[in-house]
């Protein structure tokens, strides 16, 4: 089941982000994120109100409510991303971003999490990956800061996650959920007062967004915050890291042929040779794979 969930869990989040950034096209990318944050809040307001959770009365670290806070990080670099590179290239970067983060949440044990040491043999499929998202892009010159934008937007939301899941296991999943909208609507406002961007045309512009664009990428993220709340507790951060990842490449892939109205090859092939890298890193990190294994 949770394995199911993860691959949903991917193809939700590159919808979402596909969302953000057309949202983002009508408003600019500040008002976009309050907005963004703000139906999200409000959605799973209403879901508490009927979903009752039990939460465990206990103190918590300041630190295991920055999630929300990380996450306007996410939601800024990710959008970003999507509206000035292609959906497939921006997905390829964010999960190879994923793909280091995980890794080393893994190996540190973040936030007393299992650790996972990083081995040698899961080395061959991260160059593997890296080749793949070589191959699909182009003028890497021009492109160059966007796409250490896409990497870190890609990272960010696994610490996010393992922040938020923690959060969830003592508060419930939703009440995490909340917990993560309140933190980052709070941040997205600070952020809007310090910037001040003209207001008359983001209204405007959400007009001319409608209902689908504005409210669509802050309900879907209830989805992908609680889904991970759920999965992520329950798996290794790599493998269910993995699993997501089939759903976001091949939705991405799909996002572009929609926009383009044509397949681009190098793309294809590109996104095949970073899942394979990604497989191979998997089939790689199973305990009875070699005898060798040595620890970095």
């Amino acid at each position: 089941m949770y394995s199911v969930l993860a691959v949903l869990v991917g193809a939700l989040i590159t919808g979402t982000y596909g969302v953000n950034s057309g949202l983002s096209a009508h408003v600019g990318y500040v008002a976009a994120t309050v907005m963004i944050h703000i139906a999200g809040l409000i959605g799973v307001s209403i879901v508490c109100l009927f979903r009752k959770e039990q939460a465990k009365p206990e103190r918590l670290p300041f630190y295991y409510y920055l999630g929300g806070v990380i996450g306007v990080g996410t939601v800024y670099s990710t959008t970003y991303a999507f509206s000035n590179l292609s959906a497939s290239l921006a997905v390829a970067l964010g999960l190879l971003g994923q793909t280091l983060a995980s890794i080393t949440v893994d190996a540190v044990g973040f936030l007393g999490r299992r650790k996972y040491p990083l081995t040698v043999r899961r080395l061959p499929g991260v160059f593997l990956a890296l080749a793949g998202v070589i191959v699909m892009a182009e003028n890497w010159q021009a492109n160059a800061l966007t796409m250490l934008v896409a990497l870190v937007g890609g990272a960010l939301p696994t610490i996010t996650v393992s922040i938020n899941s923690e959060l969830g296991l003592r508060t419930g999943a939703f009440r995490s959920t909340r917990i993560n909208y309140i933190t980052g609507l709070a941040t997205a406002l600070v952020v809007l007062a310090v910037v001040r961007p003209p207001l008359g045309p983001a209204v405007q512009g959400l007009r001319a967004a409608g209902p689908l664009l504005a409210l669509g990428g802050g309900l879907m993220g209830i989805g992908v915050v609680t889904g991970w709340n759920t999965v992520f507790p329950h798996m290794q951060a790599f493998a269910a890291t993995l699993l997501a990842f089939s759903g976001q490449a091949i939705t991405g892939v799909t996002i572009d042929l929609i926009r383009e109205g044509s397949l681009d090859i190098r793309k294809l092939v590109g996104t095949l040779v970073l899942l394979a890298g990604l497989a191979l890193n998997a089939l790689l990190s199973r305990p009875n794979s070699f005898a060798w294994q040595k620890t970095l």
